[in-house]
């Protein structure tokens, strides 16, 4: 499949799973919307859960500089996790991500499945993939980190906080400016930094 068709089937897919929900969108639908045969879609995609963690992977990969975060293990520790913190808060506060995280909430305890598959196709991996990153800084004694995984989590729900909650809720009028965003990615790095830099070491 081209470029140009798998990236009008996803946005197609993105549309309607927003607007009508997870249950109520067909593979035909998105099919029609994206302009391409249904065989197209069955065939690169096979169901419905299938193109709906293709299209969280994909809205991943929009934000961040590969998936597995490689490349990012030859920075100084400090820039390597700004770069991985500016792409998650780039992508968490997009207003289409927003909308996404609020219908899947709603719909948690009668959809699982469709959760599940939103885990494991956009949080997990970048869970997995910052905590290998961490675990090659700790190898070089960059970092002191004795559970990544951990490290992981702790790094990526401190940048979420009170203000994503905030968003979520819909509590301020429109996203966090710029200048408080990049105030509060600063502070986490730099928190993250004292937690688990080595001794003597603040990058």
């Amino acid at each position: 499949m081209d470029l140009a068709k798998r990236e009008a089937i996803l946005e197609a897919a993105g549309r309607l799973f927003l607007e009508h929900g997870f249950e109520r969108t067909t593979m035909d639908t998105v099919a029609a919307a994206a302009g391409v045969s249904k065989l197209t879609v069955y065939n690169h995609y096979h169901d419905k859960e299938g193109l709906f963690r293709a299209l969280i992977a994909h809205k991943c990969q929009e934000y961040f500089d590969g998936k597995d975060f490689e490349h990012l293990g030859t920075l100084p520790p400090k820039q390597a996790l700004t770069r991985v913190a500016s792409g998650f808060l780039g992508l968490i506060y997009q207003g289409d991500v927003l909308s996404l995280y609020r219908l899947l909430i709603g719909g948690a305890s009668e959809h699982a499945s469709q959760n599940r598959a939103f885990y494991d196709s956009g949080p997990r991996p970048t869970i997995e993939a910052l905590a290998r990153l961490l675990a090659g800084f700790h190898a070089r004694g960059q970092l002191r980190v004795g559970d990544p995984q951990r490290a992981a989590e702790h790094l990526l729900a401190m940048l979420q906080g009170c203000m994503h909650q905030r968003a979520l809720l819909n509590v301020e009028p429109g996203p966090p400016r710029a200048s408080a965003l990049k105030e509060h990615l600063e502070d986490v790095v730099a928190v993250f930094m004292r937690a688990y830099a080595p001794s003597g070491a603040q990058d």
